[in-house]
């Protein structure tokens, strides 16, 4: 448990709290890259509870500024991208992607105005068909981490996103919590239910690492009559990596998700995701589903409840139409967002199997106090000699020893 004090320390993202200063000191993924166009149509973005605009100049390069124009607060997600950056359609004010004001038209001539307003910008780097952003200090700017899912070559990757309604921290959570696999997730749960009593508890290893938490987990699988492993890591800021295999031989299929859970606010949030499929690991190349309209669920759809038809404990099927791509989304989402749009965790009562939930909460308050007191928060990369390739999960080479490239030591 936490409480309420620290609960509120680590939840609360806004500018100027001390969990939102620790969240800015790392790069956050902000948008998918085909969000915008050169030239095209800016777009609307709500990160950490700041009001901003993502654009693309007709150099091609992503700008994200404040929503509301310096001059009369108008917004600028109603503005044209031309002329060296986004136009202001009240006054026809300019500025770049670095938030400097290019033109005021109806200034005098000779006016200097232009050079003294400086507009809120933050940096904009793109991985892997995400754009990521620094909202911390400009002396502060670390590297962007190069993790293997997005700059490996040697496979097949996809990115997206979805909203979820409730608290960054609840859901980040709920995917690090891998015991919750074998009970929320399980289909046919009225006929294995009682294999599932018989088969020995949940076996979990973990380790803080420099990144995070390393966590390996043996997992019954009823379906397949054998017990999983099943990687489920944490990084920081608030991420999870999850790598799984085919249920009959775990060299086979191979797959790694990495998520970044983002606030928009302190009770809504992005879950952007990495997925990345190794050549070495398929007998030709894993195609990723095609993109399509999402059905996102929620409580004025029960998440998809079909409480007399579907056999999972909750009723709520582990693919919902619409969801598939998104893997166990309606599941999650229930589970996440029924918790109260912050859970207060003062109430909690955590067992044997929560310790590392625990463990990843003392470390973000930890980052936190390091912060406030003028230090670096684990995981901020600063060597381009340690960021040619970043690695979250080596361990799970114990594994997958047949395919060094998925884990080298």
């Amino acid at each position: 448990m936490l409480d309420k004090e620290a609960n509120e320390l680590v939840c609360r993202t806004g500018p100027g709290t001390p969990g939102g200063e620790f969240m800015r000191r790392y790069w956050q993924p902000v948008a998918l890259s085909k969000d915008v166009t050169r030239g095209g149509k800016p777009k609307a973005v709500q990160i950490m509870s700041e009001e901003l605009v993502l654009f693309r100049d007709l150099q091609g390069r992503a700008g994200l500024v404040g929503l509301h124009c310096s001059h009369r607060l108008t917004s600028l997600a109603y503005g044209r991208v031309e002329d060296g950056g986004i136009r202001c359609p009240f006054h026809g004010w300019v500025y770049d992607i670095h938030g400097n004001c290019l033109e005021q038209p109806a200034e005098p001539e000779g006016s200097t105005f232009k050079d003294r307003v400086k507009h809120p910008s933050y940096p904009c780097q793109e991985l892997a068909g995400l754009i990521f952003a620094y909202m911390g200090p400009a002396d502060k700017q670390p590297l962007l981490p190069r993790y293997e899912v997005l700059v490996r070559e040697d496979g097949t990757r996809k990115t997206d996103f979805y909203p979820i309604n409730s608290n960054y921290l609840q859901n980040v959570e709920g995917a690090v919590d891998s015991v919750h696999f074998s009970y929320l997730h399980m289909d046919n749960w009225s006929k294995i239910k009682h294999k599932l009593a018989a088969y020995p508890k949940p076996k979990i290893e973990w380790a803080e690492t420099d990144w995070g938490i390393w966590q390996y987990s043996d997992l019954p699988d009823i379906q397949h009559d054998t017990v999983d492993p099943c990687y489920a890591h944490f990084f920081m800021p608030a991420g999870f990596l999850r790598v799984q295999g085919t249920a009959a031989n775990r060299h086979t299929d191979v797959k790694k998700f990495m998520s970044w859970y983002v606030p928009t606010d302190d009770t809504h949030m992005l879950r952007f995701q990495a997925s990345f499929a190794p050549f070495s690991t398929h007998e030709k190349p894993y195609e990723w589903p095609e993109d399509k309209e999402l059905n996102l669920p929620g409580p004025e759809n029960d998440y998809f409840c079909d409480y007399d038809n579907v056999d999972t404990i909750c009723g709520i099927p582990t693919r919902a139409p619409g969801t598939a791509i998104k893997g166990f989304l309606c599941q999650d989402s229930m589970v996440n967002e029924s918790q109260g749009p912050i859970v207060d965790r003062s109430k909690e009562r955590l067992g044997e199997h929560d310790k590392v939930l625990m463990a990843q909460r003392l470390m973000m308050l930890k980052a936190i106090r390091d912060v406030q007191e003028g230090r670096d928060p684990k995981h901020i990369i600063r060597d381009p000699a340690e960021n040619v390739m970043f690695y979250v999960g080596r361990r799970e080479a114990l594994e997958y020893v047949s395919h060094p490239l998925l884990a080298p030591a």
